[in-house]
């Protein structure tokens, strides 16, 4: 839904970056306020982005800790069980494939 531009929000900024911003809305054909307002929007994009990502990160970090503990199990198995139980595995698991 497209809400009309009715507030109005002054902002401080250095003559050189008033400079820069002004370059660079005029660069991609903006307006300044237009070029501004695509700026902020990006940057709320960009930090939601950013926060999937860290829970993504999270996950693998969970995955990473299952799979650690998997391996560990195999390996515990392994040692208990005896050569021929580990060949009837190997080959069950070879008709899974």
């Amino acid at each position: 839904m497209n809400e009309p531009l009715s507030e109005l929000i002054r902002i401080r900024v250095t003559p050189s970056h008033a400079a820069r911003l002004g370059e660079a809305a005029a660069l991609s054909g903006l307006s300044l306020s237009n070029y501004i307002r695509r700026r902020l929007v990006a940057d709320d994009n960009l930090q939601e982005e950013l926060t999937l990502l860290r829970q993504i990160v999270a996950d693998l970090g969970q995955l990473r800790d299952t799979h650690r503990a998997a391996v560990e199990t195999v390996h515990l198995v392994r040692a208990m069980a005896r050569p021929e139980q580990i060949d009837l595995a190997r080959q069950n698991l070879q008709r899974l494939r």
